[in-house]
């Protein structure tokens, strides 16, 4: 187990809790919904900060009693949920996804073989701070003792393990792992009962509807993993010969909860409070998982949340008949992408950037951290009117200094 500085982070911590604090309010004013949160939140914000006790408040604010459920005896305090993503689902990913809503996350997927051979870059992957609970470890491989033993290595860091079977990139099927697995419903099962037996923690999976659109066997391997004691089935509803294209099936999810008891978190395409609501709706699963729309925006999984949260009818927030659900100076008739579906000015923005990348430079150091924080600024400031004539700035930052100065150069496009 990691034990990470918490002093050192506490400013940064409180930053990142007024951050929130204040897009809160932002969102809440803009949609004219200021007493009717307070008196639900009781006023929860306030409240000192002590880490690791600094998102308390939050997780009771964020706490909505029916969507919550269990991943064996994980509480998950409500539907909205951080997907793994390779190269992101970092741990200031996660701690920022937890700030502004998630009610559980994963590490981003972790090679079995890695872990097996002590490669510090997979231990490194793995480590989970307090900030960031409960969160769950994702693995990937295909030998089954070679994945039983990193689990065994990893399971006390994590507070589920989750085997991904459903990876459609292709260096990891030449692996014949990920998405692979679907083609041999055998060793899958076979996986499954190496693992489950010998580890204490609960035992997740996340996978696809099938291979391809003539191989659709998701049911069965739901059924699987259930008869062997897995805690949780992640679907996204695309096959692996889809990758990330065309269009996702949520029938076939919806087919699949009926089928089982487990709770099911349905994936794929979900980047809008309202298609979030009506997805969840119509498949009858669990909660949903956002992946790729909170890439730099890690603000959509409040707006996300905040579809569930009971200040109108379902009827109203469905049918669009309620005229309070509408942004003030709205000229978007696209109704997905409408609801609670807010988008934060460009100074708060640059508040979130600066931020964010003192988190990063914590974990990784100024080098690495600056890097990799190059991608997050073209998704930081999407969708700012003007920002792509400054976007080639973004690639040319080198230090923490230049990063700022760039960020506070950015014009007032709004």
């Amino acid at each position: 187990m990691v034990n990470f500085n918490n002093n050192l982070l506490s400013n940064d911590l409180k930053s990142l809790k007024k951050l929130v604090i204040d897009y809160q309010s932002e969102f809440l004013n803009f949609y004219k919904l200021n007493k009717e949160f307070k008196t639900r939140t009781d006023n929860n914000f306030s409240g000192a900060i002590n880490p690791p006790e600094i998102f308390k408040d939050f997780l009771n604010i964020y706490h909505i009693p029916d969507y919550s459920f269990r991943i064996g005896s994980v509480v998950i305090k409500n539907p909205v949920i951080c997907a793994p993503l390779a190269g992101i689902s970092d741990n200031t990913y996660r701690i920022f996804a937890k700030a502004f809503g998630s009610s559980l996350s994963f590490t981003e997927m972790i090679s079995s073989y890695g872990v097996y051979f002590n490669s510090s870059e997979s231990i490194l992957l793995s480590n989970i701070t307090d900030f960031e609970r409960p969160c769950g470890i994702q693995i990937f491989g295909s030998e089954p003792a070679v994945i039983l033993e990193s689990a065994q290595k990893l399971e006390d860091k994590a507070d589920m393990i989750d085997l991904n079977m459903g990876c459609p990139v292709p260096k990891v099927l030449k692996s014949k792992s990920g998405g692979f697995l679907l083609q041999d419903e055998n060793r899958v099962e076979k996986i499954i009962s190496e693992v489950i037996s010998k580890i204490k923690k609960p035992l997740t999976i996340k996978v696809r509807t099938g291979w391809d659109k003539n191989n659709i066997n998701v049911e069965r391997i739901a059924k699987i993993a259930e008869s062997l004691g897995v805690s949780a089935v992640t679907i996204h509803g695309r096959t692996v010969k889809q990758g990330f294209s065309g269009d996702v099936n949520y029938e076939v999810i919806k087919e699949v909860k009926k089928k089982i008891k487990i709770p099911v978190i349905v994936s794929g395409d979900i980047d809008t409070p309202l298609k979030a609501k009506r997805v969840l709706d119509f498949t009858g699963c669990d909660a949903v998982m956002i992946g790729r729309a909170a890439r730099g925006s890690l603000w959509v999984m409040f707006n996300v949340l905040m579809a569930f949260y009971k200040f109108y009818s379902n009827d109203q927030l469905l049918n669009n008949k309620d005229p309070k659900l509408k942004p003030k100076n709205n000229s978007n008739n696209n109704e997905y992408s409408n609801y609670f579906n807010y988008h934060p000015p460009l100074a708060w923005r640059k508040k979130f950037a600066e931020l964010y990348l003192k988190f990063m430079i914590y974990f990784k150091g100024e080098d690495k951290a600056v890097k990799e924080f190059r991608k997050y600024l073209a998704w930081i400031f999407k969708g700012v009117a003007g920002i792509g004539k400054v976007r080639k700035d973004f690639y040319l930052i080198d230090t923490y200094d230049r990063a700022v100065k760039v960020i506070g150069d950015l014009n007032n496009f709004y």
